[in-house]
């Protein structure tokens, strides 16, 4: 078991996320108009949210009690939700590359550094996602931001058993081709 958890951390927590952040990289600043991947491909993306949304029920015991990936003020729709449901009757609404910025980031991690450094009664509440609701995510799975599936931190991972692991498998690797599909269909 302990093999292959270290297996799904190495390979969705890890490399996963840095391709990701690599891929934003080599988008263009600008997505031009008209990219944009089939309907079918959107079809996919949301098989696999559900997919993934079963193998991972009980991930969401650990986020609702955490929240913290909620608690920021970025857009969750990046580019690749833009070029993944550009086609469809249901576009993503907006679209922006911060999430998967190296500064940002480092900028982030740096003020919830110092955020704990704080009493907990005099840390400053971050303004969060427009879609969070006391229930959760107000977005039925199918229709959320790619990154708000497929993202795992270290402590939801951790909290998969070894058949959560091996379901989400699948899904996970269906949202990272479409990741890669709307990278080269930006370049092209």
């Amino acid at each position: 078991m302990m093999l292959r958890r270290l297996r799904f951390l190495a390979r969705w927590v890890l490399f996963y996320n840095a391709e990701l952040v690599w891929l934003c990289w080599r988008l263009p600043r600008r997505i031009p108009e008209g990219v944009a991947l089939p309907p079918e491909t959107d079809a996919r993306r949301r098989e696999a949210h559900l997919r993934l949304g079963e193998a991972t029920a009980a991930c969401a015991k650990v986020c609702a009690g955490c929240g913290r990936c909620c608690l920021e003020e970025v857009d969750r729709f990046t580019p690749f939700d833009q070029i993944a449901r550009r086609a469809t009757a249901a576009p993503a609404p907006s679209g922006d590359r911060r999430i998967y910025s190296v500064p940002w980031m480092i900028r982030n991690a740096g003020l919830h550094a110092l955020q704990r450094l704080r009493p907990a009664a005099k840390r400053p509440v971050p303004p969060s996602c427009p879609h969070l609701t006391p229930e959760g995510c107000g977005l039925p799975r199918a229709e959320r931001p790619m990154i708000c599936v497929s993202w795992f931190c270290l402590t939801s991972a951790l909290a998969m058993d070894r058949a959560a692991m091996a379901a989400a498998e699948a899904p996970l690797r269906e949202i990272e081709r479409i990741h890669r599909e709307a990278a080269r269909a930006a370049r092209q």
